[in-house]
């Protein structure tokens, strides 16, 4: 077995004998033992690299989740400019609230009315439905989240680390 060498660390395994067909810049060195890539290499021989602490697997478990996460809500609210998301909690509570008893004031829906004619209770019907649709999918991914959460937990309290490097959205 052949392993090349950069920066100290291997980074190609070969059963072929390197010399003469490559680079003589490329440093190729011969293991009595298994090797893998990714291992270190000194004066003294290879060795295995330094396990990451469990602290380390843990942040980087719970960045991969909070990044699937901001993905998956990021798909449905990349739709929308954000000054608009800043409204949507005031065109719920107005749209709820007239639709509980239309006498109530609106005005947030009514200035909308104003650039786009449209019959009030259509309006304050799809704003409902766009609501609800919102809050059953940022909750479903935020349980999510959250499940996944506890289970980083469990796993940093169990020590678990092939667990920890696993988990992931």
């Amino acid at each position: 077995m052949w392993a090349r060498i950069e920066n100290g660390a291997v980074v190609e395994i070969t059963d072929a004998d390197p010399f003469g067909r490559f680079h003589p810049s490329i440093e190729w060195v011969s293991c009595g033992k298994q090797v893998e890539v990714g291992w270190s290499y000194d004066a003294s021989g290879f060795s295995e690299p330094l396990a990451t602490p469990v602290d380390d697997l843990t942040a980087q478990a719970l960045s991969r989740i909070n990044s699937g996460y901001q993905a998956e809500m990021g798909q449905i609210l990349n739709d929308y400019p954000h000054a608009e998301t800043l409204t949507f909690d005031k065109q719920e509570r107005e749209a709820r609230q007239w639709q509980a008893d239309n006498s109530v004031a609106t005005p947030y829906i009514d200035a909308m009315l104003v650039e786009r004619p449209m019959d009030k209770a259509e309006l304050v019907g799809r704003i409902l439905a766009k609501a609800d649709a919102f809050t059953m999918a940022s909750g479903k991914a935020t349980g999510k989240r959250q499940r996944l959460e506890d289970e980083v937990k469990a796993a940093l309290e169990a020590q678990d680390r092939d667990t920890l490097e696993a988990l992931t959205w």
